[in-house]
């Protein structure tokens, strides 16, 4: 029971808050999100990346799980999708919902209360792959292959986040030194996003309407059992150890992503399916996640 004190309890506190916030005033969420997303998030990657480096076998393994969370769930969801006679628009948001996992509001605050600062470094990386693949083929999954690969593509280069992990490594790569307070700055800034961000998913999770149907429960019921079976699988396939692999764990426990609701709104793929399945998912996710992290503590 300490477990769900320590921190699962912090994390609902703050999405409870967000959640009454949400229902009591009109809150415009875009700009907050930007800060959190352009200023804070930025800073907290580049100054665990450049404190607790990460090796090039544990980037690789994070690349090959998120790259194989959607290279799975494609042929997966065709699949599903083809034997209950869903629509392009549906199997779009169904799969989706499956690779897309909610690292910045939801996995950096548990990897952070749960492990510590040198997993933190891990879990950011992902974050930067997240929005990596999410950009591109993300955007090519909600389009329904109405955009070209090459234009998905080109958005990645929009993150502000990948020239934050390319400065980041650079300096680790040529062991330039960063002064401590420079970092700790950073630090104190970054460390403001997360719990920004998991406010602002309890604002998000109050403004969506869920109206339960078969289709819905279909795709809520396919994102709480088949995501965890990918992501514990490839987790185990890439030999992940250590805080990768608990890192991973976790992430394979994790709720969908709020940036897949905003692709399904933006190419008109179902987001009201996409948003159902998201608050479905998290709903789940203390449960999911205290089994995990429970067995990850006696592992």
């Amino acid at each position: 029971m300490g477990f769900l004190f320590d921190v699962i309890g912090p994390l609902f506190t703050l999405i409870g808050c967000g959640f009454f916030l949400g229902r009591r005033r009109k809150i415009e969420t875009e700009p907050l999100a930007d800060v959190a997303i352009y200023i804070c998030l930025p800073f907290l990657l580049f100054s665990t990346l450049v404190r607790h480096p990460v090796t090039g076998l544990a980037a690789l393994q994070m690349f090959a799980w998120q790259g194989g969370m959607y290279l799975c769930s494609i042929p997966l969801i065709w699949l599903v999708a083809r034997l209950f006679g869903w629509d392009s628009a549906t199997r779009s948001a169904v799969t989706l919902s499956l690779p897309t996992v909610n690292v910045a509001s939801y996995g950096v605050p548990v990897v952070l209360f749960a492990l510590g600062d040198e997993a933190l470094a891990v879990i950011m990386l992902l974050f930067v792959y997240g929005n990596v693949f999410g950009s591109s083929l993300g955007v090519y999954i909600a389009a329904g292959g109405r955009q070209k690969p090459w234009q998905a593509f080109a958005s990645i280069f929009k993150l502000p986040l990948i020239y934050t992990a390319a400065a980041a490594l650079a300096i680790n790569a040529t062991g330039s030194a960063i002064p401590d307070s420079i970092l700790d700055t950073a630090n104190l800034i970054g460390k403001a996003g997360p719990i920004l961000a998991i406010i602002l998913l309890g604002i998000q999770v109050s403004r969506i309407q869920l109206r339960g149907n078969a289709v819905l429960y279909g795709g809520i019921a396919t994102k709480i059992l088949l995501s965890p079976v990918l992501g514990i699988g490839l987790t185990l396939a890439i030999g992940a150890e250590g805080a990768v692999r608990d890192v991973l764990l976790i992430c394979s426990c994790l709720p969908t992503a709020i940036n897949a609701l905003i692709l399904t709104v933006r190419f008109d793929a179902r987001p009201d399916l996409l948003g159902g399945i998201l608050i479905g998912s998290t709903l789940w996710s203390p449960l999911a996640l205290s089994v995990m992290l429970y067995w990850i503590a006696a592992n």
